[in-house]
């Protein structure tokens, strides 16, 4: 388990690499990342929409 936000942010960021997650960021492939960030859950969800959103919210 992880203390502080710094190693929270290191063990998310080798999660992504070695869940092999970064080449879906790379594309901005947002529903190739939810799919295999949270599974079949994630189109109920709309975390790919939300994911899309955020990504052109904070690059204006």
């Amino acid at each position: 388990m992880c203390t502080g936000e710094d190693k929270q942010l290191e063990a998310f960021a080798r999660f992504i690499k070695f869940a092999e997650l970064w080449p879906s960021l790379e594309q901005k492939d947002w529903t190739g990342f939810a799919k295999r960030y949270n599974g079949p859950g994630y189109a109920h969800n709309q975390y790919d929409k939300k994911l899309e959103e955020a990504y052109r919210r904070f690059t204006k």
